[in-house]
């Protein structure tokens, strides 16, 4: 008797099934109802982050390809020693870089080869401290090897609601304004 007591007690300390006890093969019905409403909590806060980056309107992402462009541009300058310029077709809302350096064959090569904002954005003008507004046409910004750059404004319009990215000579930076921002005001 005391051999199948003491047997049972090692094969308890050491993981070991006994012939005595029914093994658990799976979750109680309160286990799992713990389970499924802690991941439904999770959920609730999770999903309204998920749809914001997911989903993500026009605005957010030509506001993420403007400002992550001008930065690579004045890295680049830097880096490089040499001076890049964006172009800016407003009639054809499409962007596009150049280097000092190009030939001119790799000049229309890059304006062929332009990235456009997403549909349904709209360039609304370009603003300069000094030369004013450009409405039309195409507008340069020009990054310099050493370190600074044009001042600018870039406005866009998603219907009737602006976005204004202020460029500044000196700061890698680009500060973006949910309005229709001017250097007048």
């Amino acid at each position: 008797m005391l051999s199948k007591v003491l047997k049972k007690e090692l094969n308890l300390r050491y993981g070991q099934p006994t012939t005595d006890h029914k093994q658990s093969r799976g979750f109680t019905l309160l286990e799992l109802i713990v389970v499924i409403s802690l991941m439904g909590i999770m959920l609730v806060f999770t999903v309204p982050r998920f749809h914001e980056t997911l989903f993500l309107d026009k605005t957010k992402t030509g506001s993420r390809w403007i400002i992550g462009k001008i930065r690579a541009l004045k890295e680049a300058a830097i880096r490089n020693q040499k001076q890049y310029t964006l172009h800016i077709d407003l009639d054809t809302e499409r962007f596009w870089e150049t280097d000092a350096s190009m030939s001119a064959e790799a000049l229309e090569n890059a304006a062929l080869n332009a990235a456009s904002l997403p549909s349904g954005l709209k360039i609304a003008d370009i603003e300069y401290p000094i030369g004013g507004k450009i409405h039309s046409g195409q507008a340069h910004i020009t990054f310099y090897k050493n370190g600074y750059s044009d001042k600018a404004l870039i406005h866009l319009q998603d219907g009737e609601k602006y976005v204004s990215y202020l460029i500044e000579p000196f700061l890698s930076e680009v500060t973006r304004y949910e309005m229709y921002a001017s250097f007048e005001n």
